[in-house]
């Protein structure tokens, strides 16, 4: 028995619906989508929570750019800095806890940035440019007391935005710890979710953390293909933490970085049994045993 065109149209319409409106869950829910879902929080919350550890609250800088600024939260005056850059859609406050571990304190300047595009850095839009992330986040920093010895965390996204600014600026960073880091163009696929946000509709029921997220993923591609190009030239003493059990990053992407980042002066990379993508929630030592490796190997103590 065939469906009558009208009802097949009806069919389809209401089904695209449906899959629009589960798009949307799943992003508002943070489910698996790019790679970090810790969004910014409220400062009066930051605030309780560092008070409540006997800490005082962290400095929140607005650094102007142009017609637009990098926010980024900073604690502590340490000449070393440690500055931590979040995956795809995420702020600051991804890394809030490392902000609060006073042994990191005592090792360097412990700064947590929003990448362009997210959490308070403006303009709202997305920033694709891996090479423009790069600028702005060296400007923003170098402009407040950051005069190198930097030793950068990046997850996820934010490790090709890292590796970029080892890249462009080698006198800047003296560590990399690239953390599921999306790294190799060839193992960057789109998902069936990145296409259905781009539906008007669908968009227009997203936050702007998952609107930027989406359209600077599209883009990745072509970003890591230039990216490429750079990396054999990297000397920064590089540690890469990779779980074996990531679906959202595929943990090859560790030994894209191990074949291709041939200049740099060290390299460890863990590969983790049973670990999954969200390392910095769930393995926060492995992060903080890197971090205190190559503060050593940068301070010599």
């Amino acid at each position: 028995m065939s469906v009558p065109k009208r009802s097949r149209k009806r069919l389809l319409s209401w089904s695209v619906l449906g899959v629009g409106i589960a798009v949307v869950l799943v992003l508002r829910l943070g489910s698996g989508f790019s790679g970090c879902a810790t969004f910014s929080i409220e400062r009066a919350e930051v605030e309780n929570r560092f008070r409540a550890k006997g800490l005082n609250p962290p400095e929140f800088v607005n650094a102007p750019l142009g017609e637009g600024s990098l926010h980024f939260a900073s604690v502590g005056d340490r000449e070393t800095a440690i500055v931590f850059v979040h995956g795809s859609p995420g702020s600051w406050s991804a890394f809030m806890r490392y902000l609060m571990d006073e042994d990191l304190i005592r090792l360097g300047r412990v700064i947590s940035v929003d990448r362009p595009g997210f959490g308070e850095s403006l303009p709202k839009r997305a920033e694709p440019s891996l090479k423009e992330q790069s600028h702005q986040i060296f400007e923003a920093l170098s402009e407040n007391g950051v005069n190198g010895n930097a030793v950068l965390i990046g997850h996820s996204l934010g490790g090709p935005v890292i590796a970029r600014m080892a890249a462009d600026y080698p006198d800047f960073v003296k560590g990399l710890v690239l953390v599921a880091p999306s790294m190799d163009p060839d193992l960057e696929k789109r998902r069936w979710f990145n296409y259905v946000a781009k539906v008007p509709f669908v968009k227009w029921g997203l936050s702007r953390a998952w609107v930027n997220s989406n359209d600077e993923i599209f883009p990745h591609k072509k970003e890591l293909e230039e990216l490429a190009d750079l990396l054999p030239g990297i000397t920064a003493s590089t540690i890469v933490i990779q779980g074996m059990e990531d679906d959202l990053v595929p943990p090859a992407n560790a030994d894209y970085v191990e074949r291709i980042m041939t200049g740099v002066i060290s390299m460890d990379v863990q590969r983790i049994d049973g670990l999954n993508h969200f390392v910095p929630w769930s393995r926060p030592d492995l992060i903080k045993e890197a971090i205190v490796k190559l503060v050593a190997e940068e301070t010599g103590k």
